[in-house]
């Protein structure tokens, strides 16, 4: 049975190198969002650990489907009857220094629905004293993942993935209504790419996109650009936050993207 519409809040952070403190505070915000009528909620990437230093993440790698950040995430899923996006965390891959970047999807009764490992790594020159080498410590994903919740397609992907419009395009040929992106885009790429990448991604899959992004000046002096936002198949920012620590709840009114489709069928006419 389809569902018209879904209330979906975003998390934003500015996560430090504490994973305690990085929990308590994410589970304040899921549980105020909740509270506001969140049926699922986002959080952002590397949500319970922004590295101080390269290779700290290594001392807090779990196995699938065993350890204390995705113990909590379950519970937090349960204890609030939320479906939980995890952004990612680092889980245990065939290469002991590369772990994968992980994003888990939690139901409301706290049952593991799905995982994606994030595809695409960030080795960029953001700017000549900012520099970023994800592949060194992280191993990329190859599968893409999609699952659906209370009638509605969902499609998983992080951050940097947002760049490479093929990755999309497999989920809009498996009619996916919402992009999901945990996001810890950094400032100065953002000012520039982060509003017309999520708009981007939105207009030509006519679907909703939900990205929610760390934010601020974290502990390892890296800076990242915040403006969680929720787009619209047409490309309208439906919410937004600033540069603020908090959150955003929208109601997705799912209908909306056969309204366009009907009128505007731009799936149809791909030739290439």
């Amino acid at each position: 049975m389809s569902k018209s519409s879904i209330n979906i809040g975003l998390i934003q952070m500015s996560s430090s190198s504490v994973v305690e403190d990085n929990l308590n505070k994410a589970e304040m915000l899921i549980k105020q969002s909740v509270s506001e009528g969140a049926e699922m909620v986002v959080l952002p990437e590397t949500f319970a650990l922004m590295e101080k230093y390269n290779g700290q993440k290594l001392d807090f790698v779990e196995t699938h489907r065993q350890g204390p950040i995705q113990s909590w995430m379950q519970r937090v899923a349960r204890e609030n009857e939320v479906a939980l996006v995890g952004g990612t965390i680092a889980i245990q891959s065939s290469n002991a220094k590369r772990p994968f970047a992980r994003c888990y999807v939690w139901d409301s009764q706290g049952e593991l629905i799905t995982h994606y490992d994030k595809i695409h790594m960030f080795d960029v020159a953001v700017k000549e004293d900012e520099v970023y080498s994800e592949s060194d410590n992280t191993l990329a994903g190859d599968e893409t993942k999609t699952f659906d919740y209370h009638g509605i397609k969902f499609g998983l992907s992080v951050c940097y993935d947002l760049r490479f419009p093929e990755l999309y395009r497999k989920y809009q040929a498996q009619s996916v209504d919402v992009i999901l992106a945990p996001s810890a885009f950094t400032k100065k790429t953002g000012e520039v790419h982060w509003q017309l990448l999520l708009q981007a991604r939105a207009v030509e899959n006519l679907c909703f996109v939900a990205a929610s992004n760390q934010t601020g000046l974290h502990d390892n002096k890296r800076k990242t650009y915040g403006h969680s936002m929720l787009i619209g198949p047409w490309g309208d920012v439906l919410g937004a936050l600033g540069d603020e620590e908090g959150y955003i709840n929208h109601t997705l009114d799912i209908e909306q993207i056969d309204t366009i489709k009907k009128r505007f069928p731009v799936h149809t006419h791909r030739r290439l």
